[in-house]
C-alpha cells in the first residue's frame, strides 16, 4: 500500500459475522432438498436460523454500527445512476460501506430472504411435513406460500449469482477485493476519504440484539 491510500475499518464483527453465517445457512437451506432425500429437519432448523439471523440484521440496520444502518444507505435513483456510470472505470469504489448500488443489492436480497423464510413457515411438501404456522391457513393458501416459498427461491439463486460475479468484477477489473473485507472488516481507500465520522456498536449491543432475535423466533416456533 503506497501513501496515498489507507486502511479503513468499515465492517464491525456481528456484521462480518453474520454475513458468513447467512452464507452458510443457506447453503445448508439449500442442500437439505436439493441434495438430501430426507433432510427436512434440516431445512427447517436452517430456516429457524436464517429467520433468527435476519431478524438480528433488521435490528441491527436499526441500532448497528454506520455503516450497517438503514438510514446511511444511498437509496436514492440519482446516486444509483451516478454511481452506475463508473462501474467500467478501473478504479476501486470510495464509498466507506455500501456503494449506492451494493446498497440496492442488500435490500434486495434481504427482502427476498425474509419472503423466503417467512413463507416458509406457511408452507407444506404435501405430505406429512409443514412450517410451524400452516395450520393457521387453509390448504389452498398453504399451497400458494410453498409455491412462493419456490419462486422467491429462484429469484435468491439468481441474485446471488449477480453478487458473485460482482465479486469478481470488483476484485480482478476494479481492484477492490470485497471478500478480504468482509472477512476482516477493513477497506483500502485514497486516503482523502474522511472516515472520522463513523461509528461502531458494540459487541455487547450486537449480542442482546441477537438474543433478542432468538427468544422471538424461539416462541414463534415453539408456541404455534
Amino acid at each position: 500500500m503506497n501513501s496515498t491510500h489507507l486502511t479503513v475499518k468499515v465492517w464491525d464483527l456481528p456484521t462480518r459475522l453474520f454475513h458468513w453465517s447467512l452464507v452458510i445457512c443457506f447453503a445448508v437451506s439449500w442442500g437439505s432438498i436439493e441434495l438430501f432425500d430426507n433432510a427436512i429437519k434440516t431445512h427447517f432448523y436452517a430456516g429457524y436460523t436464517l429467520l433468527t439471523l435476519l431478524t438480528f440484521r433488521l435490528l441491527w440496520g436499526v441500532f448497528g454500527s454506520s455503516t450497517t444502518r438503514f438510514k446511511q444507505f444511498n437509496l436514492g435513483l440519482r446516486p444509483a445512476l451516478g454511481y452506475a456510470k463508473t462501474l467500467l472505470k478501473p478504479r476501486p469504489s470510495e464509498a466507506l460501506g455500501h456503494n449506492p448500488l451494493g446498497a440496492w443489492a442488500v435490500v434486495v436480497m434481504l427482502a427476498l430472504l425474509i419472503l423466503q423464510v417467512t413463507t416458509g413457515l406457511f408452507a407444506n411438501n404435501d405430505l406429512l411435513d409443514s412450517g410451524p404456522l400452516a395450520h393457521f391457513i387453509s390448504k389452498d393458501l398453504s399451497d400458494t406460500f410453498t409455491l412462493i416459498h419456490s419462486t422467491a427461491f429462484d429469484f435468491l439463486i439468481a441474485i446471488i449469482a449477480i453478487h458473485i460475479v460482482a465479486i469478481f468484477f470488483y476484485r480482478f477489473y476494479k481492484h477492490s477485493d470485497l471478500i478480504t473485507a468482509m472477512i476482516t472488516g477493513y477497506k483500502t481507500l485514497p486516503n482523502t476519504i474522511n472516515s472520522t465520522h463513523l461509528y461502531f456498536a458494540s459487541n455487547l449491543r450486537a449480542l442482546l440484539l441477537l438474543l433478542v432475535a432468538i427468544a422471538a423466533v424461539s416462541m414463534l416456533v415453539i408456541y404455534n
